[in-house]
């Protein structure tokens, strides 16, 4: 693993930006929610004109753990149930938004959709996070810190 904290903090497939092959996603907070606008490219196609549906799942998984982030904990993807509503298209603009429903200590429920410029559901999914061990925990916050987030959460007993 590259030690330079600087590009190993920024290497996520998603949302690094460091990463070359990765999809760039950039997140902000909207009251309760993580938000992402995105435009799928010609690389992320499945059928002609069509997003493939395992990156419109990663919009998904990706946009709820920012939103796990943004609700002050370190967890990852313990379930993901994605529907496809219709077709995402390439070169067309999307709204990704996902929220925590449910957070019952070390199990984080969320809700996630993807939407066009119209407003329409494209796609929506419901997950599952389980919160990571704290050293774990730690070591990520300290590397957010490291990298530059003034948002991380706390590592444990720093709340």
């Amino acid at each position: 693993m590259n030690e330079d904290p600087e590009r190993r903090g920024r290497m996520c497939f998603a949302c690094g930006e460091k990463n070359e092959r990765g999809l760039h996603m950039q997140f902000r907070r909207e009251g309760e929610r993580a938000v992402c606008d995105y435009t799928p490219c010609a690389y992320q196609q499945g059928y002609p004109g069509r997003m493939h549906g395992g990156v419109v799942a990663t919009l998904i998984d990706e946009a709820m753990g920012w939103a796990v982030y943004h609700a002050a904990a370190w967890a990852a993807t313990a379930r993901l149930s994605v529907r496809f509503r219709r077709p995402v298209q390439i070169d067309v603009p999307l709204r990704i938004e996902a929220w925590v429903t449910r957070d019952r200590s070390r199990l984080i429920e969320l809700r996630a959709e993807v939407r066009d410029a119209s407003g329409a559901l494209l796609a929506e999914g419901d997950g599952a996070f389980m919160t990571l061990d704290a050293r774990f925990a730690d070591e990520l916050s300290g590397l957010a810190v490291e990298v530059g987030r003034e948002d991380a959460p706390p590592v444990s007993g720093a709340s």
